[in-house]
């Protein structure tokens, strides 16, 4: 009797040990992906608010958007470009970002704006933005306009992958991503196939 009831105690222990791990996994589990959730949701929006800055500064002065790597700064009421690269360490744990601007012609720019931040000891994660500025006080071009329509909107998979930017994750049927900028499109069709968008004529 006393050895049946040891061996019903170890495998008791057993059990509860092993159900204390899971419920310890699926707990630390949570945290992590909540946690990532978050500071990605803030990474999204400090690459978008570097697009909308550069944009500000082009419509002030187009001579400003000087090629090179480039961090945000704002002087009096007006972003203006501040170094190399912006600390961000206030949001995101050794975090910068960085706006790159290229030259396309000389009334075009490639506009990238990149989030680097660390996650936790050997993992880093990035968000970046790709978008395209045209001088458009000197060119009186056709252009893409309008706001993309977010990728949380769609709810199957067919209209979610048709917009650019957003993926559609079978697993919990949601659509995910960041649409596309619509100034990023540089002809009527492409442009006009992305929900939110239309050509507009200067």
């Amino acid at each position: 009797m006393k050895g049946e009831s040891l061996i019903e105690l170890i495998i008791a222990v057993g059990i509860f040990s092993i159900a204390v791990a899971g419920l310890s996994f699926f707990v630390l589990n949570s945290y992590i992906s909540g946690r990532l959730a978050s500071e990605m949701t803030k990474a999204n929006f400090l690459t978008e608010e570097g697009i909308e800055a550069t944009r500000s500064i082009r419509d002030n002065s187009w001579d400003d958007l000087v090629a090179g790597n480039h961090g945000l700064a704002i002087l009096g009421n007006n972003w203006i470009f501040q170094g190399t690269e912006e600390n961000i360490n206030n949001q995101l744990k050794e975090g910068t970002r960085i706006i790159t601007v290229e030259n396309i012609g000389p009334n075009r720019k490639k506009i990238t704006s990149e989030v680097n931040w660390q996650f936790n000891k050997g993992r880093d994660e990035e968000v970046k933005i790709v978008t395209y500025l045209t001088n458009w006080q000197k060119i009186p071009i056709g252009y893409c306009a309008g706001n993309c329509s977010p990728c949380e909107n769609f709810e199957n998979r067919k209209s979610c992958v048709a917009q650019n930017g957003c993926r559609w994750v079978a697993r919990f049927r949601i659509c995910t991503g960041i649409c596309t900028s619509c100034d990023t499109f540089i002809d009527q069709p492409s442009c006009e196939a992305q929900s939110g968008c239309y050509w507009a004529w200067e």
